[in-house]
């Protein structure tokens, strides 16, 4: 036990060498035993060859909870017997249960605070007394417990205990009289409704459990005769889409033999299992387990969700163990599958002869056995020595159809063949694995991942405790793939592998098209390692799904991520990302040039870009208006998380004004500049980029053209969205400021599409007439020169230059 911390003690000794008599006083601070800290340690002492006794003792926890005790006990001649008398008084408030199992290092899953109240004088023989037990804000096993409760009283000759315990799941009262004379008992248990879909382990499992379990247990015996019998029934258990009927297990102790049988039906078949143990010296034990026609679906819907077209198959097993359990060597087992089959969408796969595991002189045996199915054959056989020195052989020799994952994983798509030659020989434990793994055009799609594996290809060498990548190729999203190293299983996984990519085409979202190639390094072991080299970007571009709004909400920067535990957390990245040229990125909303240079730093769980992205021109239509970018510079800095930092101007003109917006900061502290040439306030700024009108020009304008063209932009708003996506147009105005100025703004409809990212598309009409329409063309040939081309209702041509520069 490792204790520590500081302690006053005060013995005296006193008395003759034949009748020594102790006396003393403990005081303890600080005191640290194995996890476990307490604050204080209090307690007096005095001991003599007829007894031995201890006043005033005290423990208190450092976080919460004490302990106040007192105990007294009779000794003859410095030893203690059963008729002894004894005294003690134990009083406990608010201890953290766990604590206390650590001190005691018991490692049972029970949390909570424990109280306790004991008051108990007699002897061992025949207490008297009483106390109690209450744990609050209790979990065992995961189990919330709602109440725990254990109450005991002792009359001198017998002690009756009773237990009361209830769940969300259900509730549990047992009652126990124990007599210490005669050592005989009599126990009661009644768990009348245990509601297993709401125990807390089935539930973060989802096994999918449903049904109510009742149990009882009731007999008089003694400890050296013990008798009991016990009935555990669930008379209906739903696992997903399999029924299990009438299971039933029953158990008898009694003439010193315990008898165990268990009863169900699966779907018109059935389970059944039957057992006797001697409870003297070795407990000789005899067991069996018989099932018939059992149907796989039951067994599958343990893993996946179970489905009304999901694999079909039938598994019968015979199960016999016979021996004495505290001699393992003696003991003897056989398991024997006579039938295993399973289809699944024109696939099958089953065994072509038994398979027969066996158990004796502990080895565990693999009889010779064939597994065959849809272009698959499997032969396995060999045995594991669990002690002793004989070795250890296996192997596993054929080939798999990787369409067989379909019966793990409905929704996958696999194809192609892995082709299996591994043996094992040598110690048990250090046994050595040889052999090849060959992967021959094996193509993989999950409906979660963002591209899937084509005519992948390559040998796996298995030696020396490592498996050598000698050659692994692929196709994936269109491109290249590659891989080689080593990853070494024993004694811990380590890996030395080097992945490399050309042309591979991601995409993020459905919004966002990237070809990329990359060369990476992942280097370490399962508690440590390091994926570190580059990925290029060759090209990135917009998908017509691609919503501006929608992609800056997602990265919009929060608080630092918790970091999570597994080997994703041990995994640290230091990736480059960079462009291999000018970014040139065109959409309908959208028109962007620039290029990147970033980095992916942290771990795999907590991933975090630092860098720079520069975009070097471009526009972007933000509520239907197009602004033009003169500079955009997105930082990443914080090494701790990913947090872009705006410096982005913009340039837009709106009712003759050349405004100027400047954005600068995160996303969540985001400052922004207006700037208008002519000079406006910054509230006209506002009503300018809001209605296309300044304060001025609102009030002097008749009342409805605002109320009309704030309704339009409202309208236009809620039904742009669909209508932009359909026409794949960059905005839809119902506003007079794109077309024009008219007697009834409120009627004029504008539309732009963007062709290239160079040529802007413009046609604006009024809806009441046919014959007022205006059709633009504007073409941009570098980030100042741009010329417009525009035919009004009347048929006449207009050709304009524009030349845009910043003083």
């Amino acid at each position: 036990m490792n204790l520590a911390g500081a302690a006053d003690a005060q013995v005296v000794l006193e008395g003759s060498m034949n009748d020594p008599h102790i006396r003393g006083q403990i005081n303890g601070r600080n005191l640290q035993v194995e996890d476990t800290q307490w604050r204080s340690l209090q307690l007096g002492l005095q001991a003599n060859r007829s007894g031995v006794s201890i006043q005033n003792g005290s423990l208190v926890n450092m976080r919460q909870g004490y302990v106040n005790f007192a105990f007294s006990s009779g000794l003859s001649n410095w030893h203690y017997l059963p008729s002894s008398p004894i005294n003690v008084q134990l009083t406990s408030r608010g201890l953290a249960i766990n604590q206390l199992l650590q001190v005691a290092k018991l490692d049972y899953p029970v949390s909570g605070d424990l109280s306790v109240d004991l008051s108990m004088r007699g002897s061992q023989l025949n207490p008297m007394g009483s106390g109690s037990v209450r744990l609050a804000q209790a979990k065992a096993y995961g189990q919330p417990l709602q109440q725990f409760s254990l109450q005991f009283q002792g009359n001198g000759n017998e002690v009756n205990t009773s237990l009361d315990v209830s769940t969300p799941a259900g509730s549990a009262k047992a009652n126990l009289l124990f007599n210490p004379k005669s050592k005989g008992y009599e126990v009661q248990l009644n768990a009348p409704g245990i509601k297993l879909a709401q125990l807390q382990p089935v539930q973060e499992r989802n096994f999918g459990v449903v049904g109510v379990l009742t149990a009882t247990a009731r007999r008089r015996g003694t400890l050296d005769d013990p008798q009991l019998t016990a009935t555990v029934q669930i008379p209906q258990l739903q696992i997903r889409q399999t029924s299990v009927s009438g299971i039933k297990a029953d158990l008898n102790v009694g003439n010193h033999k315990a008898q165990m049988a268990l009863d169900s039906e699966v779907a018109q078949t059935f389970v059944q299992a039957r057992g006797t143990m001697d409870l003297t010296d070795g407990y000789y034990t005899r067991a069996t387990l018989d099932t018939k026609g059992m149907p796989i679906e039951g067994l599958l819907a343990l893993y996946a969700p179970a489905k009304t077209d999901g694999p079909r198959g039938i598994l019968e097993v015979h199960a016999s163990a016979e021996g004495p359990l505290n001699d393992k060597t003696r003991m003897q087992a056989q398991v024997v599958i006579p039938t295993l089959k399973a289809d699944y969408q024109g696939l099958q796969i089953g065994n072509t002869r038994p398979i027969r595991i066996r158990y004796e002189n502990s080895i565990v045996a693999l009889d010779p056995t064939e597994i065959a199915g849809t272009d698959t054959t499997l032969r396995l056989e060999g045995q594991l020595p669990l002690e002793g020195s004989a070795p250890v052989t296996l192997s596993a020799v054929g080939t798999v159809d990787m369409q067989l994952l379909r019966f793990f994983q409905p929704d996958i798509q696999s194809s192609g063949k892995l082709l299996l030659d591994v043996r094992g020989t040598g110690a048990t434990a250090h046994p050595e694995l040889q052999g090849q793994l060959r992967i021959q055009n094996v193509s993989l799609v999950t409906p979660d991942a963002p591209l899937g594996l084509q005519n992948l290809n390559g040998v796996l060498d298995v030696s020396n405790d490592q498996v050598n990548i000698t050659q692994l190729t692929g196709e994936a999203g269109g491109g290249q793939i590659s891989a080689q190293g080593v990853v070494g299983y024993r004694p811990q996984l380590r890996m030395n592998v080097a992945l490399q990519a050309k042309s591979v085409r991601i995409r993020y979202q459905d919004a966002i098209r990237t070809v990329l190639q990359s060369d990476l390094n992942l280097v370490g072991t399962s508690e440590a390692s390091t994926l570190n080299g580059r990925v290029l970007i060759d090209s990135l571009s917009f998908t017509p799904n691609f919503d501006l709004a929608s992609l800056a909400g997602q990265v919009q920067s929060g608080p630092e991520s918790t970091p999570s535990e597994g080997m994703a957390q041990n995994l640290k990245l230091n990736i480059a990302v960079q462009t291999a040229r000018d970014l040139n990125l065109t959409s309908s909303a959208v028109s962007l040039q620039g290029q990147a240079n970033l980095r992916v730093i942290g771990t795999a769980a907590d991933p975090v870009i630092v860098g720079r992205t520069e975009f070097t021109g471009g526009d972007i239509f933000l509520m239907n208006k197009r602004y033009q970018i003169e500079r955009g510079i997105i930082e990443f800095s914080n090494p701790n998380r990913t947090e872009p930092v705006l410096n982005v101007l913009l340039t837009t003109t709106i009712n003759q004004y050349n405004l100027s917006l400047t954005f600068l900061g995160p996303l969540d502290k985001m400052q922004t500049n207006y700037v208008s040439d002519p000079p406006l306030p910054t509230a006209d700024i506002i009503n300018l980029i809001a209605r296309g009108q300044t304060t001025q020009q609102a009030a002097a304008a008749p009342s409805n053209f605002g109320a009309s063209s704030l309704l339009a932009q409202g309208a236009a708003s809620q039904v742009s969205s669909g209508i932009q996506k359909l026409a794949g147009l960059s905005s839809l105005s119902i506003d007079p400021t794109l077309g024009g100025n008219d007697s009834n703004p409120g009627a004029r409809v504008a539309m732009q599409k963007r062709i290239t990212s160079s040529f802007l598309f413009t046609f604006a009409t009024d809806v009441t007439s046919t014959q007022r329409e205006i059709i633009q063309g504007e073409y941009q040939f570098n980030k100042r020169w741009s010329a417009s081309v525009t035919r009004d209702e009347n048929g006449g041509f207009a050709v304009d230059g524009k030349y845009r520069k910043r003083f």
